[in-house]
């Protein structure tokens, strides 16, 4: 398998702190998925352990400090640096997420959502152009998991991707996990979701395990996206109704927590392998995968 092929790659975010597991066990997989940001700010060793990697596996790229739902211009001098990382490690997309990290003056150590209005639209579509203009690769919005919703908002999560993407030629990296976190805490169809993405919008996929929160102050158990535990068949079930509609080019599992279990990393790559297979398979004997409410 390789990235762009029939079939998506399949692949894991890389860590640091498991380089060494990593590259004993990359034969296991297809792709690798490097954070931009760990090139820009790390230490020259690491610098020089993800860009060895170069040449040895496809390699995709994944920003986490750009923070495009700022009320503020870009940085392009980081934008700059990203797409010099971007060139290097011969990246054929980079992605961010589609949220705010910081207002000015401060960091606010969380990817928060956006008011999705059309105001916020524009704004976020004039500064896609931007990245494009800067970054010589195609440019992937994350979809985010979130705990609140804002008062103003007026549209869905989906109609808010489309708009921006279709006005943009930007492509969709789609946490799956994300989905069905939202659906689950905010009560919506996640099979609906994935049905009103445009055709052709998803590129990358996102896939991981989190936890449940329970406490008094809770009205209900809170499900949180801590990239910690297997990956819930709940979410490997809406991936493979998303692989029925949408031709990602690679998968990558995310794993930031109780990352020595790297028994659960391999296993979760097979569950995910199979429900590839599985949604070709249908595909190619003419079943329809029929979804139901999260």
């Amino acid at each position: 398998m390789a990235i762009g092929g029939a079939a998506p790659a399949v692949g894991i975010g890389y860590r640091a702190a498991i380089d060494r597991w990593t590259r004993e066990s990359l034969h296991c997989f297809d792709a690798l998925e490097i954070t931009v940001d760990h090139c820009l700010a790390s230490s020259r060793t690491l610098r020089s352990a993800i860009f060895d990697l170069v040449g040895r596996i496809p390699l995709t790229a994944h920003g986490v400090g750009l923070s495009l739902g700022t009320d503020a211009p870009l940085d392009l001098a980081y934008l700059d640096r990203v797409a010099g990382v971007v060139e290097r490690l011969r990246a054929p997309a980079y992605s961010e997420h589609l949220a705010f990290t910081r207002v000015p003056g401060r960091e606010t150590a969380a990817l928060l959502p956006l008011p999705k209005t059309e105001e916020v639209a524009e704004s976020i579509i004039a500064k896609v152009r931007t990245v494009q203009s800067r970054v010589p690769v195609p440019f992937l919005l994350e979809n985010i998991t979130y705990v609140f919703e804002w008062p103003d908002s007026k549209m869905s999560d989906a109609e808010f991707l489309n708009l921006i993407c279709q006005e943009t030629g930007a492509g969709l990296l789609l946490d799956v996990e994300n989905v069905y976190l939202n659906a689950t805490n905010h009560g919506f169809d996640p099979y609906a979701f994935i049905d009103a993405l445009r055709p052709g919008l998803v590129k990358e996929v996102h896939m991981a395990g989190g936890v449940t929160i329970r406490d008094e102050s809770l009205a209900k158990p809170l499900l949180a996206d801590s990239h910690s535990h297997p990956v819930p068949d709940a979410a490997l079930d809406l991936l493979e109704y998303t692989l029925a509609r949408q031709t990602p080019s690679v998968i990558i599992l995310e794993r930031d927590d109780r990352l020595e279990a790297g028994d659960e990393i391999l296993d979760d790559v097979a569950r995910i392998r199979a429900r590839v297979a599985a949604a070709q398979s249908k595909d190619t004997h003419g079943e329809a995968l029929v979804g139901a409410a999260g």
